[in-house]
């Protein structure tokens, strides 16, 4: 009963506050894209972006990059 509730609150989207490069970034892998192609589409360096996509993921409490694309889906960053 209990674990069931546990999991069903995992499943609800968190809103968090990201950046507005935060979110372009990650409505970018939502979409996906490499780092490298970012890079060159936002005119940042592979580093930067990085840098923003672990902030992303690091508010959002995502650690794979399947996690950031579910999250994106389900706060309309990106349409599925």
């Amino acid at each position: 009963m209990i674990g069931d509730y546990v999991t069903h609150m995992r499943e609800l989207p968190t809103l968090v506050t990201l950046t507005p490069r935060e979110r372009e970034v990650v409505q970018l892998v939502a979409e996906g894209l490499s780092n490298k192609q970012i890079d060159k589409r936002l005119s940042l360096s592979i580093k930067t972006v990085e840098c923003h996509r672990g902030a992303a993921m690091r508010k959002a409490g995502r650690h794979s990059t399947a996690d950031l694309v579910r999250y994106a889906v389900r706060n309309h960053l990106v349409q599925a």
